[in-house]
């Protein structure tokens, strides 16, 4: 009978073995497969990425590779902006009213008492852009989007334009003489040089020649 227990006791504790033994290796195997799937679910992730980021670059490239967006920003011609799709540009080109100020026989003293602080204050705004402000604001680049900036830009060289046109129609003979007594001279930005390269006669006004002829 002893021997008999003994016997059974061992055949019991062969089975259980079998079957941690089975057990072990079945959570060996879901767990290296498990590995293997989650291990391939990152390649294929990552290649995505990699894919899609490759495409975007492409894409910004092919219309003009000075002129990217990064992470939500603008990189265009060494300057970085906030990026908008779709905003469109509220600038007019119009005129700003200088020639109803002055008669055709204003004075050169009476031209510069009156337009020297407009005139001064407008170049002080529009070479903010070489800090990399938008002109009229203290909002740097980064904040605004390009197209901010250059309507700002294009109101500020619009008043120096006008204002020039208009002391230049009245003294054509001392045209120069104005800023150089008003100690206030435009001399373009390094900002418009890699940009739009707007120049101030572009934004003269039609009303001040014929009220000036």
């Amino acid at each position: 009978m002893e021997i008999g227990k003994i016997l059974g006791e061992i055949k019991k504790g062969i089975i259980i073995g079998l079957l941690l033994i089975s057990f072990y290796g079945i959570g060996v195997y879901v767990y290296k497969n498990k590995n293997k799937v989650e291990t391939k679910i990152e390649i294929k992730d990552r290649e995505n990425n990699e894919i899609n980021k490759e495409n975007t670059l492409k894409d910004i490239d092919a219309q003009n590779k000075n002129d990217k967006i990064i992470n939500g920003y603008r990189h265009k011609n060494g300057y970085v902006y906030r990026w908008s799709k779709n905003e469109k540009s509220s600038f007019a080109k119009r005129s700003l009213g200088y020639e109803k100020r002055f008669s055709k026989t204003a004075s050169q003293e009476e031209l510069e008492n009156n337009l020297k602080k407009e005139y001064c204050d407008a170049i002080k705004e529009i070479e903010k852009v070489d800090q990399k402000i938008v002109p009229g604001t203290n909002i740097p680049f980064r904040k605004a989007t390009y197209t901010q900036a250059n309507d700002a830009y294009r109101e500020y060289l619009q008043k120096i334009a006008q204002i020039r046109q208009v002391v230049r129609a009245i003294l054509p003979d001392n045209k120069e003489a104005f800023e150089y007594h008003i100690k206030c001279r435009y001399k373009g930005t390094n900002w418009n040089n890699k940009n739009s390269e707007y120049s101030v006669a572009s934004f003269y006004s039609e009303e001040v020649n014929d009220y000036y002829k």
